[in-house]
């Protein structure tokens, strides 16, 4: 049987709020209490919990079987991306897409800022299909890395750290589609680790590599202010600007890339917008759906952001990175299913005992099973991953007590678990 969870007691250590010290709210790192396994974690038997986490992996990246037949999804864009940069087919739209058309992969605007490009040029050395398995390949790896570092955050084994990790569809979704969210995750987990040791410059480091997709970055930024979190900030404008400067050589030398860039996304990225309707997962996105005025879906992020400023104040800086990451995908501008593997960090938070039982389970086993079904969405007309995301933002920014949610501790801690009895 699987060990029933008990009542947890009291918190570890409590993370104040401002620009001070980077305690960890509980977790491994505060040596408090022992870290929270398969056999604890929820109320499910041990051996259902690891057959369902492998079982769920093992679905998430079936789709990827079809890559083949389907021009390797996204990926031939990003590949073509690596394989432009430094040049001038980059940037302009008309060149890009001409060039894709000549060397026969998927033709689309490069949406990224044109520094990203050279995170795919090593790839483009190989060919496409050849890349994509490698690329493949390597985002499974920063899936298993990311959970390798989540169990010293949020006080996990290793063990179960990385089984949730890889059971989480939204990464697994990323690698069939050939996107890269596993990347931006494993970065998302340093960043917060750095927060969690006081190592200031390592998460304004990690946010800076962020940069390459900016809206996953969005929520740190808002973090770092909210908190007066100057000299992490300082970082990521520093490598803000070395990324402007890596996109100038990427952009074949040209200075005045951004308008080009600009030109182009204000006559691609509506139609994308439009024909991935049913991936939105922000609520922006979701509004934007909707035959209202252009200012509604931007007035409802800016008014969800808002309403999250107390909270991050308020929580400790572990549970307030979690839940920016959640918050930067549920309010952001732009926000697909596969990016909700930024979600991740607020699924551990939860695991680790920020979300008392008998709701940890639910909620815990009701979001993985969810997740899945981002396959349907275009049935569905509106993805599973955004219930999830937009769900659990909103619990979370209403306080999880008001509904018997958290267990009773300090604000922003992550209380102690006792030991219970195996089973």
């Amino acid at each position: 049987m699987a060990a029933e969870a008990t009542e947890p007691t009291k918190p570890t250590e409590r993370s104040g709020g401002g620009s001070s010290g980077g305690a960890l709210s509980g977790g491994a790192l505060s040596g408090r209490r022992p870290p929270v396994g398969v056999e604890s974690a929820l109320r499910v038997a041990p051996g259902r919990v690891r057959l369902w986490a492998l079982g769920l992996f093992a679905m998430g990246v079936v789709p990827v079987i079809g890559a083949p037949f389907n021009h390797w999804h996204d990926w031939g864009a990003l590949w073509a991306a690596g394989a432009t940069a430094g040049g001038p087919d980059l940037v302009d739209a008309a060149r890009h897409v001409a060039w894709q058309a000549a060397h026969g992969v998927s033709q689309a605007f490069f949406a990224y800022p044109p520094a990203a490009a050279w995170l795919f040029w090593p790839f483009a050395q190989l060919p496409v299909a050849v890349a994509f398995w490698v690329q493949a390949v390597l985002l499974v790896a920063c899936i298993a890395a990311a959970g390798s570092v989540a169990a010293r955050v949020y006080g996990l084994t290793p063990g179960l750290a990385v089984l949730a990790a890889l059971a989480w569809a939204p990464s697994t979704a990323s690698i069939a589609t050939g996107q890269n969210a596993p990347f931006a995750l494993l970065v998302a987990i340093v960043a917060i680790w750095g927060l969690a040791t006081g190592r200031w410059w390592v998460a304004g480091l990690a946010v800076g590599v962020l940069w390459y997709k900016p809206t996953l970055a969005l929520g740190f930024v808002a973090l770092f202010l909210v908190r007066g979190r100057w000299r992490e900030l300082a970082v990521t404008v520093a490598a803000g600007g070395v990324a402007y400067l890596l996109s100038v050589a990427a952009a074949g030398g040209d200075w005045g890339w951004p308008g080009t860039w600009l030109e182009g996304a204000r006559v691609w990225l509506p139609a994308d917008a439009a024909k991935n309707a049913d991936k939105a997962i922000s609520l922006p996105g979701l509004l934007a759906r909707l035959p209202v005025p252009w200012f509604v879906p931007v007035l409802g992020g800016v008014a969800l952001a808002v309403a999250a400023i107390p909270a991050l104040r308020r929580a400790g800086i572990v549970e307030a990175a979690s839940a920016a990451c959640l918050v930067g995908l549920a309010a952001g501008p732009r926000a697909w299913g596969y990016e909700a593997a930024l979600a991740f960090p607020f699924v551990c938070w939860a695991i680790g005992g920020g979300v008392g039982e008998p709701w940890r389970t639910r909620l815990i086993v009701a979001a993985y099973f969810l997740g899945l079904l981002w396959i349907f969405s275009f049935v569905t007309q509106i993805s599973a991953v955004a219930v999830v995301v937009l769900g659990a933002t909103l619990l979370w920014l209403w306080r999880w007590r008001r509904f018997g949610l958290l267990p009773p501790a300090e604000p922003g801690s992550i209380p102690e678990r006792p030991a219970t009895a195996g089973g």
